[in-house]
């Protein structure tokens, strides 16, 4: 039996009204077949626990032009009001076929136990329901990072409902960021929602512990040799604006000018780096698929310190070959720090 993924890698939930809790007494008008596998919570880069849960259905079931599924989700901490989460989406019209359909869905916690009760919908007001408790906690090197969440707390993954952060001030001349939009693998040609979630998740924490010094925020993309967003005296505020900008990247259609320039990545770069004046210049993001050297004298001498922190899937073991970011930021004398963990991330803010 084959497996369809017919709507999205990673579906995000949204908050809806507590109201919305009422879904769980409605009564049913029948069974739908599905199966639910719930996923443990990990500390994501952004400091806040992620989790969630799969969930496949058969298409059988579905034949047929005009079925919508709603899925809700009642996340009730140990301490505190229950949080409904939830989302509805149509499918396509569906032939007969033995395959089944599956989807991601997901939500952020703070430390603390909850229990969650799940209930998926069709139009015809079929039902599948389960429930299942969590614990989530810190361990091992974990416990050395401040979490971006309070115990016993949920949001969805637009972080709607949680108070702004409390930002201390810190010592420090302004900052420059410089976020590369690309997928996690440098192999793969398209953002997927998840790597999405990581860049503007980490961004946020970083934000957030710069404690209130200048910042200045960049976001590129070095295939299509793009700026798709800047702003000067960047505030999380505008962490939404970030995420639309990288939304709208689209990176399996390619200008024909970039195409007939193939080194235009080198100059691309070279031009982002020379422009800032910023007492510190933070690259953010992936490894790259260029592993060739920044030329010597593409890059101009500078004052300002350059940092290089680079996230790796955890499923790459060993250090990875110096990509085009690592040689820049070696060739104005900076740093290059590979992100594996959480902890790597609290550890790499901390030397800004």
């Amino acid at each position: 039996m084959g497996t369809l993924h017919l709507v999205t890698l990673l579906w995000a939930q949204a908050l809806l009204p507590a109201s919305w809790t009422a879904a769980f007494e409605r009564p049913a008008a029948g069974v739908l077949a599905c199966n639910v596998t719930p996923t443990r919570p990990y500390l994501n880069f952004g400091f806040r626990f992620q989790a969630g849960y799969f969930f496949t259905v058969p298409l059988a079931q579905l034949a047929g032009p005009g079925h919508q599924l709603q899925v809700v989700t009642r996340v009730t901490p140990e301490t505190g009001p229950a949080v409904v989460l939830g989302q509805r989406f149509g499918l396509p019209p569906v032939p007969k076929t033995s395959q089944l359909i599956e989807v991601a869905g997901g939500y952020l916690l703070g430390e603390g136990k909850y229990r969650i009760d799940w209930i998926l919908y069709d139009e015809r007001n079929r039902a599948c329901r389960k429930s299942w408790q969590l614990k989530v906690a810190r361990s091992g090197a974990e416990k050395r990072v401040d979490l971006a969440m309070p115990p016993h707390s949920v949001t969805d993954f637009s972080l709607t409902g949680l108070p702004p952060p409390r930002l201390a001030a810190k010592a420090g001349g302004p900052i420059t960021i410089l976020l590369n939009a690309a997928p996690l693998s440098p192999r793969r040609l398209r953002l997927r929602v998840s790597d999405e979630l990581l860049l503007v998740g980490a961004l946020s924490s970083l934000v957030e512990r710069l404690g209130g010094r200048p910042l200045r925020l960049v976001v590129f993309n070095l295939d299509q040799r793009q700026q798709l967003y800047e702003k000067d005296d960047f505030e999380p505020a505008q962490l939404n604006a970030v995420s639309q900008a990288i939304n709208q990247l689209e990176l399996d259609s390619v200008d024909l000018a970039v195409l007939q320039y193939p080194k235009g990545h080198i100059d691309f770069l070279a031009g982002l780096l020379n422009r800032e004046a910023a007492e510190t210049v933070v690259l953010l993001g992936p490894t790259t698929r260029y592993f060739e050297s920044m030329p010597a004298h593409k890059i101009e001498k500078g004052s300002n310190r350059i940092f290089n922190l680079q996230f790796l899937p955890f499923w790459r073991l060993g250090v990875p070959p110096p990509d085009l970011l690592d040689s820049a930021t070696r060739r104005r004398k900076g740093k290059t720090m590979l992100l594996r963990t959480p902890a790597d991330f609290a550890k790499a803010i901390a030397a800004l």
